[in-house]
């Protein structure tokens, strides 16, 4: 079956309308999980979403850590992370000098020398009473990690290093924590320690209702609630066949981002929608044709 042609259609901005923070979908589905997060937390303790990527765990952190009308830190685990970038670190040093000359055969000098310190992000927001979200903290070594052991049990962030005049912070009262992890997609994600795992609540999420995946993708995208659902449906036949993966809530919001652009300038086919899914899935290493997904599209109508 021979490829339907791709005209050009032009996107004046192409970003407009995607950011979470103004397009963030609230359904049953969703506002369950936030309710029982904040319950959590106003709790004071600590939350982790969990899951594949594209679920929408870092929305749903914010989401929660904006009800609960502090001000917000967010830090995003990496495998660079070290000890002192969890607590905070020598940034740099000023020296003085003084020499007294009073008596003009003697001379007497002092320096002084004082070390510049930089409170770590979660230092911070534990001293001022933050919402932090520690976004995939996976990433991050176990070691860097096991700071946190002392600041999910008994809220205090310890520290050795002889340069911080403080070696004990305890937390603000209204100091929060919300973690992410994707345990399974990304090379270079660390087991995390069941010492941790103890010390908080995770919600594990393995996927969402097709309406609840429709309205995240319409709200995201501005396509209408139709065609999203369609896409959903489509994306869900194609997982139960022998070639499909997992096809993320990324992967339907990147289908229906180029369907709403083509549909502000003219038509969708189903042809063009198959090839657009076909492009977008082959690309996340899923080997399908566009005729092929033109045929699982004849049964969604």
């Amino acid at each position: 079956m021979p490829k339907p042609p791709l005209t050009e259609v032009e996107a004046p901005n192409p970003w407009l309308g995607l950011g979470p923070s103004e397009h963030f979908f609230e359904n049953e589905e969703i506002d369950g999980l936030i309710k029982r997060g904040l319950f959590y937390a106003r709790a004071g303790v600590p939350i982790h979403f969990q899951g594949p990527a594209g679920l929408g765990k870092t929305s749903l952190a914010l989401a929660i850590a904006h009800k609960l009308g502090r001000p917000v830190s967010v830090m995003v685990g990496n495998d660079w992370l070290d000890v002192d970038d969890m607590i905070g670190k020598e940034v740099g040093q000023n020296t003085s000098s003084v020499v007294d000359r009073y008596i003009s055969r003697v001379r007497r000098s002092e320096q002084q020398t004082r070390y510049a310190w930089e409170d770590s992000i979660l230092a911070e927001a534990m001293e001022k009473g933050h919402t932090l979200v520690y976004d995939e903290f996976t990433r991050s070594s176990a070691k860097a990690n096991g700071i946190l052991l002392s600041v999910l049990e008994e809220g205090v962030l310890i520290s050795t290093d002889q340069v911080n005049q403080r070696t004990t912070l305890h937390a603000h009262p209204e100091f929060r924590i919300i973690l992410t992890s994707n345990p399974h997609d990304y090379s270079g994600v660390n087991a995390t320690p069941d010492a941790l795992l103890d010390r908080m609540v995770t919600f594990t999420l393995d996927g969402y209702g097709v309406e609840t995946r429709a309205g995240i993708i319409a709200a995201r995208t501005g396509l209408d609630a139709e065609m999203s659902q369609r896409i959903v449906r489509l994306l869900a036949l194609l997982h139960d066949t022998e070639k499909a993966g997992h096809a993320s809530l990324r992967a339907g919001i990147l289908i229906a981002r180029v369907a709403a652009l083509r549909l502000r300038s003219g038509t969708l086919s189903d042809a063009l929608l198959a090839q657009i899914t076909a492009d977008v899935m082959n690309g996340r290493g899923q080997e399908f044709t566009a005729g092929q997904i033109a045929k699982q599209l004849t049964k969604l109508t």
